[in-house]
């Protein structure tokens, strides 16, 4: 760990794979594959020591499988497309299948290819040390998208926190759908499994899902609820789900807390618009050992739903920014 009171970035590895080692000068740490840009650690403060909050790959054949798309940056869409397919200023697109790994259309295909650095900064009086990464989407790049996108993810790390801003502007000649978000699994310190964890969602709505996990049509996808969905414990409760209708605190930021439900003590996952969706990985080899907390700019399959089309679409020309993150909370039982 960096204790020299510098920010720093090194070059490393995942196997084969380059990866960035972004160290704070407080000792906060974070590696990213250039692979997707793909979060493979952060550590962080927790109580009087140090420790790490995202369950990344294993190893470098874990990756390039894309098994649970760990910390994927979900781009240019989040999430399945239902049977595959969208339709988009009235024409069909066959969406192909990305990674042999996944059973259906899912996450677009950013996730499985190299992103460029394009800057980085590591000035000792920024109170953040930040990368970041650029990607291309050309039409004939992936079967059923034919758009020209120039997109950046900047990571920005602080002693308590690990934030991303997805930049991304339609450089085609006619307008584009995108739908991004963020894949992460948290887990806490001394737990190894999520059973032992508490959940808080700050929606006024669950997303309501056919039996392929894509909304319902229409009005029928938002399921009202009167307050914040809240689990003391995840044991026992399974999720795929998604919610919306997201309720921000005094300052604007949206934030769903997992935390240790004896001290309070945890992470709070922040955005200011869009769905969240959590995943309780019940599906995976890795079973219940951490959530998913998924930041999304919309639902599921928005690139087919009308009430979503103007958070679709992109105008040529038009640059579009999503902000998430995660940082550190201390509970108030400690």
């Amino acid at each position: 760990m960096n204790t020299t009171g510098h920010h720093t970035i090194t070059d490393g590895s995942f196997g084969s794979l380059p990866t960035k080692l972004l160290q704070h000068a407080s000792g906060a740490q974070a590696e990213i594959a250039v692979r997707g840009a793909t979060v493979l650690s952060w550590t962080a403060p927790w109580r009087d020591g140090w420790a790490g909050y995202i369950d990344g790959y294993r190893d470098e054949a874990d990756l390039l499988a894309q098994h649970g798309g760990r910390s994927a940056i979900l781009f240019p869409f989040a999430n399945r497309l239902k049977d595959d397919r969208y339709t988009f200023d009235g024409t069909t697109h066959e969406v192909g299948l990305q990674f042999p790994v996944d059973k259906e259309v899912i996450h677009g295909h950013a996730r499985g290819h190299d992103w460029t650095v394009v800057a980085q900064d590591t000035d000792p009086a920024s109170g953040a040390v930040s990368i970041t990464f650029g990607f291309e989407v050309r039409p004939g790049d992936v079967d059923g998208y034919p758009f020209a996108l120039d997109a950046t993810v900047r990571f920005d790390l602080t002693e308590t926190s690990l934030d991303l801003t997805l930049t991304y502007r339609n450089v085609g000649e006619t307008d584009a759908p995108v739908a991004a978000g963020w894949h992460p699994y948290f887990t806490l310190p001394g737990h190894d499994t999520i059973d032992t964890l508490g959940l808080r969602v700050p929606a006024r709505a669950q997303v309501v899902n056919d039996a392929g996990l894509i909304p319902l049509p229409g009005d029928a996808a938002y399921a009202p609820l009167d307050a914040d969905l809240v689990h003391e414990t995840l044991e026992g409760v399974q999720y795929d789900h998604a919610w919306d209708r997201l309720v921000p605190d005094a300052d604007g930021v949206v934030r769903t807390l997992l935390t240790d439900p004896a001290t309070g003590d945890g992470v709070a996952v922040w955005q200011k618009t869009g769905t969240l969706l959590v995943f309780t990985s019940d599906a995976l080899d890795r079973k219940r050992e951490s959530v998913a907390i998924e930041s999304l700019e919309t639902t599921t399959d928005a690139f087919n739903r009308p009430d979503r089309a103007d958070d679709v679409r992109v105008a040529v020309g038009q640059e579009k920014t999503f902000a998430i993150g995660a940082h550190v909370v201390r509970g108030d039982r400690a």
